[in-house]
């Protein structure tokens, strides 16, 4: 489980990744661009998130909240799971 900040809406979504892959480059194999270059690909749910009111009381965003925050920063979110998988990796190498 990842904890995911999104300041700009003032919650925090708690984020399952579901998928994820990860192949590095294999400069030898020229089948494909994806082959040569390597690729990356992450899929995720928001299971659960809270907002923060002015006061710093935290809510529960509900089911639908995080499906709509969820939603709308999809982009941002994986890249900020991105940042957290790879900072696990690289503490474990």
């Amino acid at each position: 489980m990842y904890d995911v900040d999104i300041e700009a809406e003032a919650c925090v979504l708690h984020c399952e990744v579901t998928n994820l892959v990860d192949e590095p480059a294999r400069l030898t194999a020229w089948v494909t661009d994806r082959d040569a270059l390597g690729y990356r690909e992450l899929e995720f749910r928001a299971v659960s998130g809270e907002w923060i009111d002015p006061d710093g009381k935290a809510h529960d965003l509900g089911r639908n909240g995080c499906a709509e925050v969820a939603d709308r920063y999809a982009e941002f979110i994986e890249e900020d799971l991105w940042q957290q998988i790879d900072a696990e990796h690289s503490a474990y190498a």
